[in-house]
């Protein structure tokens, strides 16, 4: 067993009291007794239940705590979906390092996408410690993890929900502390269980892979799909074409809806190709459903999109400027990667599906093909594809972070359309170098647009990048990056059902957290992201035999579309929500708007529609169990 001790205290009247061993597995102090019974699980794995007994006559106001202490020094720690190594990548004000002005983070399990989990690590060895899920009393807790003079680290899960010195409570701003308690009557006795988890990483840097695999393995078991993935494309089909709106003379998608002063929504300004607005995926979508259906209409719709991307939106660099609306009304010419890839992508996979039943839009592919070529002439051995470009100047206006990536799945579905082996080349040149740089550290960084700082979304691209290079390829090195990308994804994905107030959004409407993605070390919210990556990681589990992905994705896209309203529409916070729509943000913890945790954004935001329809179609055509 990989740890030195481990010591028990309670926080009561004011100060810590640090417990006694008075016998094996029994400790005390002047009100406490506590006895800890260790049962082995598997290898790796035991769980230890804990009694703490109030030995006063009255009842004990308190905050117990288990600690235990590694007997090596690690190189790396995790806090999944909190804190990777400190978040010392980024210009953000997110929670970094051990501690806050001198004290030492103390996280609720709440913000923690495996229950209070702590993970340390070397090159040999890891240890974490986890909550149990199986009862109130111990998945109501908390962690923290600091680092020892002597190096090695000390793990504690203190109970019930504390954040301390501060609440991380919004992008880079901060509330007070927030503290709950125990109470134990005369006599009586609180008692949880935790994990305790050890081995060797599966690879440097990623015990996290290990800590996720026996998360699924011990903690809350998957559930059955709202809907058939069979249902799925016409009510989102149904809410995108509500986005429509006129910019200039086309008719594009706008961004999404947020709420008017008349109890409604109201469309939001803008019309994006990727990212938010989802432009190029709902047109290859309304193509496909148009075409399958006999709908002409639906085909029209998604025609005059790409046209109007490959027509008049295509810069004298080269470059897509993925932002409509600030062709027509005047903007920034500053495109990101993300937009960009998702064009080459999107305009390619498009071409391709006409092209094969008989139709010809060879503009569609001379955008995708300029965009990919300007970035290739523009590659950099030391940032790769940068971050965003000016489309009018081709200047690299930032070159950081893996948001490069997003290039990746874009150019091998170019190289599937004309079979050009540079296209190919650029693309395992890409893979590699962000696979070596940042996936390797287990790090990749500013995907998101509205933060800077080690996230989740750009994992994505490389996890899509390597999967299509090994069905192009059969390389076991691409399905290596695949897996490690994957694992990383999915430490930003909810392994338990947070205990929610049930008049909560989330106690009201029955939303389970379990499956659903945080964003960002930077901003602290749930959202659905994980639905685009469902095809990807249950190829993993098709490829690799190993269920635990099969598991994953169907953890992904039960919590991605558990909350779309359904053909007669939905009701919440007074508001109807058209057939279709579903919220951006779940707050899960101490984080956004005031009632929080537990409850819904109001922002109807164009891109999550996109992704789950655009499972449902791949779900639809890969025979899979959808149970």
């Amino acid at each position: 067993m990989n740890i030195e001790m481990i010591r028990l205290a309670c926080c009561y009247g004011g100060e810590t009291h640090e417990l006694k061993q008075v016998e094996m597995g029994v400790f005390s102090s002047d009100r406490i007794r506590a006895e800890v019974v260790i049962e082995h699980i598997n290898e790796g794995v035991d769980k230890l239940l804990c009694r703490f007994s109030n030995l006063s006559a009255e009842s004990l106001v308190c905050q117990p705590e288990i600690r235990v202490q590694t007997c090596f020094v690690p190189n790396r720690w995790v806090i999944p979906g909190v804190s990777y190594n400190g978040n010392d990548w980024g210009r953000g004000n997110e929670p970094k390092g051990f501690a806050c002005d001198g004290e030492p983070w103390v996280f609720d399990d709440r913000r923690t996408t495996i229950p209070a989990c702590t993970i340390s690590e070397n090159e040999t060895e890891y240890f974490a410690l986890m909550a149990s899920d199986e009862d109130e009393a111990s998945h109501l807790c908390s962690c923290s993890l600091e680092r020892l003079s002597d190096g090695t680290m000390l793990h504690r899960i203190l109970w019930p929900e504390i954040e301390r010195p501060k609440t991380y409570v919004g992008r880079d701003r901060y509330g007070e502390p927030h503290e709950d308690f125990v109470t134990i009557p005369a006599g009586g006795i609180f008692a949880a269980s935790i994990f305790l988890l050890r081995g060797k990483p599966f690879l440097p840097n990623y015990a996290t892979a290990n800590v996720e695999d026996a998360a699924l393995d011990l903690l809350s078991k998957p559930f059955p799909p709202r809907f058939t993935p069979e249902e799925i494309p016409a009510l989102c089909c149904s809410f995108a074409k509500t986005l429509l709106r006129d910019v200039g003379e086309r008719r594009l998608f706008c961004i999404g809806y947020s709420p008017n002063g008349e109890n409604g929504f109201s469309q939001a300004w803008g019309s994006e190709f990727g990212w938010c607005g989802q432009n190029g995926m709902y047109a290859r979508l309304m193509i496909e459903r148009g075409t399958e259906i006999g709908d002409a209409a639906l085909v029209s719709i998604g025609t005059e999109v790409l046209d109007a991307y490959s027509h008049e939106a295509v810069a004298s660099t080269g470059l897509i400027r993925t932002h409509y609306d600030r062709i027509v009304n005047g903007g920034s010419p500053v495109e990101d990667t993300c937009n960009l890839g998702f064009a080459v992508c999107e305009l390619s996979k498009t071409w391709k599906y006409l092209q094969e039943r008989g139709e010809k839009h060879p503009k569609w592919l001379e955008a995708a093909r300029s965009t990919a070529d300007f970035m290739l002439a523009h590659w950099s051995d030391e940032w790769g594809f940068g971050k965003a470009w000016n489309t009018e100047t081709g200047e690299c206006v930032d070159p950081e972070g893996t948001i490069g990536a997003y290039l990746i799945p874009g150019l091998t579905a170019l190289y599937g359309v004309t079979k050009e082996v540079r296209y190919m080349e650029a693309a395992r040149r890409a893979c590699r170098f962000y696979w070596d740089r940042d996936l390797a550290q287990f790090t990749c960084t500013a995907g998101a647009l509205d933060t800077y700082c080690i996230d989740k979304e750009t994992s994505g691209s490389l996890l899509a990048g390597a999967m299509d290079l090994y069905e192009l390829e059969g390389a076991d090195e691409w399905l290596r990056c695949a897996k490690m990308a994957g694992w990383y994804f999915c430490s930003w994905m909810f392994h338990h059902d947070t205990v929610n107030s049930p008049d909560s959004d989330f106690g009201q409407y029955g939303y389970r957290t379990l499956g659903g993605t945080t964003v960002s070390a930077q901003h602290h919210h749930i959202d659905l992201w994980g639905a685009l990556m469902v095809p990807y990681v249950k190829r993993l589990g098709d490829i690799t035999g190993d269920m635990h992905w099969n598991t994953r994705a169907d953890l992904l896209w039960a919590n991605a579309i558990q909350n779309i309203a359904p053909a007669e529409g939905k009701f919440i916070h007074g508001r109807m929500r058209q057939a279709g729509a579903q919220n951006e943000a779940y707050f899960h913890c101490h984080w956004g708007d005031e009632g929080a945790p537990g409850i819904f954004n109001e922002w109807l935001v164009a891109w999550p529609e996109a992704f789950c329809w655009n499972t449902a179609e791949w779900m639809k055509s890969n025979v899979i169990n959808h149970a």
